[in-house]
C-alpha cells in the first residue's frame, strides 16, 4: 500500500491537529449589547415618564385639556394645575407587555391607588382627576363573563362598578373584596378609598418602542409654531422639552434667591418649588422660538397711534349699520382697555415697539377682513355672524400664535378689532359715509 501523500496528509485529523492554530482576539466590551445591565432600561422608564410630561404640556397649549402648567415631581409623577386652580394627578408607570396586562392584584397598581388617596387625604376637592397612565393595557373582561375572579381584577369593571354606587356599602359581592383588600393595602378609611377610586381614571400611553416619535410626529407636530418643521426639527424639538421635563423634575435650580433665602420664618418662594412648575404658554413659546421657524413679521408703520382722541361715534355707526347695537358698550369698552393695556406694555417692554404694535394690528386685519369678506356674501345684514367669526378667529390666535402676537391675550385682539373699527379699516357691514371718520 502506497503512502499518503502531502495533500492527502493534510486532511488527516492527527496531522492537522499538530499545526499551530492563529491566536483569537480576546472579545471588547462593546461587541456585544450587554441584556444583563437594567441601567438603561432604568433610563428609557424615566424618560418615558418626561416624555409624558410634554404630551400634557402640548395637549394644554392646544386646548385639549384645560391645564396653565404641569408639576414635575410634586406630590406625583406629574401634576396639572388647571384653569379652575385644581390638579390632576398623573402617575406614570412602564411595564413588559410579556409581563401581562395589569390587574388589581399587581403591587404596582395597587401602590399607585395608595399614593392617589394620600393625595385625596391631604387636599380633598382641590384634587379633580387622577389617571394611572402604562404602556401596558389593563387586563379586558367582558361584563358578560361568568368569571367572578377576573372580574373582580378588571380595572375598567371594578372602577365602573364602583362610579356606579352613592357609598362603599353598595358595592357588590363580586368587587367588594378587591375594595377591602386596597382598603388594607393603602391603609385608609373606606371613604377616603371610595372617594379616590371615583376619581381614578386609566390612560394606554403609547409603546415604550415608539413613544419619541408619536410625540414629534403625532403631538408637537399639531402645534401652530411646529407644522413647518421636518423630521429633525421635531426631534430636536422634542429633545428639548424633554429635557426641560427632566431638569423640572429634579431638584436642580439656578435661581439665586436659595443662597439668600432664610429657612426659617423666610418669606421669599421656595426656589426648589418654582423649579418644579412648567407654565404651558411662556414654555412652549420659548421652545417654538429656540427650535421653530421663524416668526413672520409685518412691516411698515403702525395705523394705531396710542392715546391720540378718536371721534366718539364712528365706532357706534359702524357697529349699528352692522346689526350690532347690543355689542357697542363691550366693543368700546374693550377698545379703551386695550389701549390703556398696550400703553402699559410700551413701558414695560420698549424695545418690542412699534413692531409689535404693527405685527398685532396686522394680525387682527387679517382676520377681520377675511370675515368680512365671507360673511358679505349674505345678503341680510351679517354683523353679528361676522362678529362670531372673529371672535373665534381671534381666540384660536390668542391660544395657538401667541410668539405671532407677543403673547397677548384674547382680549387684547379684540380690542384692537374695536381700534381699527374706530379708525375706519375694519368694517362690519358694507361702507358708508362715517359722520367723523378720521380717513
Amino acid at each position: 500500500m502506497s503512502k499518503p501523500t502531502s495533500a492527502e496528509n493534510t486532511s488527516n485529523p492527527r496531522a492537522s491537529s499538530k499545526r499551530k492554530l492563529a491566536p483569537i482576539s480576546p472579545p471588547t466590551p462593546v461587541d456585544v449589547f450587554d441584556d444583563n445591565d437594567p441601567g438603561d432600561a432604568t433610563q428609557r422608564n424615566f424618560r418615558y415618564q418626561h416624555a409624558y410630561g410634554v404630551i400634557l404640556l402640548v395637549a394644554g397649549k392646544l386646548g385639549l385639556r384645560p391645564y396653565v402648567s404641569i408639576w414635575c415631581e410634586q406630590h406625583e409623577d406629574l401634576l396639572a394645575e388647571r384653569s379652575d386652580r385644581k390638579f390632576d394627578g398623573y402617575q406614570i408607570k412602564t411595564s413588559r407587555p410579556e409581563n401581562g396586562p395589569w390587574k388589581l392584584n399587581d403591587l404596582e397598581l395597587i401602590k399607585t391607588i395608595g399614593r392617589f388617596t394620600e393625595l385625596v387625604q391631604e387636599f380633598g376637592d382641590g384634587i379633580n382627576e387622577l389617571f394611572f397612565v402604562s404602556n401596558t393595557e389593563c387586563a379586558s373582561v367582558g361584563k358578560e363573563s361568568k368569571n367572578d375572579h377576573k372580574r373582580a381584577l378588571c380595572p375598567r369593571l371594578f372602577l365602573e362598578h364602583v362610579r356606579s354606587c352613592s357609598r362603599p356599602a353598595e358595592i357588590d359581592s363580586v368587587f367588594s373584596p378587591t375594595f377591602e383588600n386596597l382598603q388594607a393595602e393603602c391603609g385608609c378609611s373606606e371613604d377616603v378609598l371610595f372617594r379616590t377610586l371615583n376619581k381614578m381614571n386609566i390612560v394606554l400611553g403609547p409603546s415604550r418602542s415608539e413613544f419619541e416619535a408619536a410625540i414629534s410626529h403625532e403631538h408637537i407636530a399639531r402645534l401652530d409654531t411646529c407644522r413647518g418643521l421636518n423630521a429633525d426639527q421635531l426631534d430636536t424639538f422634542r429633545d428639548h422639552l424633554i429635557g426641560v421635563v427632566y431638569r423640572a423634575s429634579s431638584l436642580q435650580t439656578g435661581d439665586p434667591i436659595r443662597h439668600l433665602r432664610p429657612l426659617i420664618g423666610g418669606q421669599d418662594i421656595d426656589p426648589r418649588l418654582t423649579a418644579k412648575r412648567l407654565p404651558i404658554e411662556s414654555l412652549l413659546i420659548y421652545a417654538a422660538e429656540s427650535n421653530g421657524p421663524k416668526v413672520f413679521q409685518y412691516v411698515g408703520e403702525s395705523l394705531i397711534q396710542l392715546g391720540q382722541p378718536r371721534p366718539a361715534t364712528v365706532l357706534e355707526q359702524k357697529l349699528i349699520a352692522g346689526g350690532l347695537n347690543d355689542e357697542i358698550d363691550y366693543m368700546a369698552e374693550r377698545e379703551r382697555s386695550t389701549e390703556r393695556h398696550l400703553l402699559e406694555d410700551v413701558q414695560r417692554r420698549p424695545d418690542r415697539y412699534p413692531e409689535l404694535m404693527k405685527q398685532i394690528e396686522q394680525v387682527v386685519l387679517g382676520e377681520c377682513r377675511e370675515a368680512h369678506l365671507r360673511a358679505r356674501q349674505a345678503s341680510t345684514t351679517y354683523g353679528p355672524a361676522m362678529m362670531i367669526d372673529v371672535q373665534d378667529r381671534l381666540r384660536r390666535i390668542a391660544r395657538e400664535e401667541t410668539t405671532l402676537i407677543g403673547n397677548h391675550s384674547y382680549e387684547c385682539l379684540i380690542g384692537m378689532a374695536g381700534l381699527l373699527t374706530s379708525e375706519c379699516v375694519v368694517w362690519w357691514s358694507p361702507r358708508f359715509p362715517v359722520e367723523g371718520d378720521p380717513t
